[in-house]
């Protein structure tokens, strides 16, 4: 069961863990940790992404103020090592609770003296689908900035900076640029693409995205007459 459930796409997410002590025989909780103690990581996994866990640097965070972060870093501090001690907040980076590859994010605190490993289990919740701000998709009609996603091939996370190639199949045939044109960096891993009117001239259009480092996508049309 997860830890808790988190719409995909939140950004900004901070999350409270308890971390116990292991040399308490009552059970009792860790007190006086910081994103710099000795020994103390963070690693998570993503379902359904290949490779290795991943590590994230801990930095400096004032309780309940979120700390801007990339994928590799997430703020960590105590809530109140006096009231409340033992109980910390973590700063969950944005990438994370993208909705990447998988419906489940498992992050692991750990490593420092006296303390038992926490593990975090966060559910993603399907992304929304969103309402369709033009018509749909018309054969042997032009189409412009067409939206796709370019994904990291080693963390499944969208990534920002690519150059990618697109190319299309209508109907099985075998994929080729025809007229496409104007790919674009929109921001925050999406891309953009236009199609010319040969390139929807088909009952079934798959177009693919391919670019250095990252997994190919691959988007379905069905364009109406």
């Amino acid at each position: 069961m997860p830890d808790l459930t988190v719409d995909s796409g939140t950004t900004s997410k901070i999350i409270e863990v308890d971390i116990f002590d292991s040399s308490s025989a009552v059970g009792a909780l860790l007190a006086g940790l910081t994103y710099a103690s000795s020994g103390l990581v963070c690693w998570y996994d993503i379902e359904g992404v290949a490779g290795a866990a991943i590590q994230l640097n801990l930095v400096t965070m004032t309780k309940g103020t979120w700390v801007s972060a990339d994928a590799t870093h997430a703020g960590f501090c105590p809530v109140d090592n006096t009231n409340l001690p033992g109980k910390y907040q973590l700063c969950v980076p944005n990438a994370l609770l993208a909705g990447a590859d998988g419906t489940t994010v498992d992050l692991v605190l750990r490593g420092a003296t006296n303390m038992v490993p926490r593990p975090i289990k966060i559910q993603l919740t399907p992304i929304p689908k969103k309402a369709l701000a033009t018509a749909p998709v018309r054969k042997n009609v032009a189409l412009a900035k067409y939206g796709f996603v370019m994904r990291d091939s080693a963390t499944g996370l969208p990534v920002a900076g690519k150059t990618v190639t697109c190319t299309r199949s209508i109907d099985a045939g075998a994929q080729a640029a025809g007229t496409l044109a104007n790919v674009a960096e929109v921001g925050n891993g999406e891309y953009c693409v236009d199609f010319g009117a040969g390139d929807t001239n088909g009952n079934v259009i798959v177009l693919r995205c391919t670019a250095t480092g990252c997994k190919d996508t691959f988007c379905t049309l069905v364009p109406w007459t």
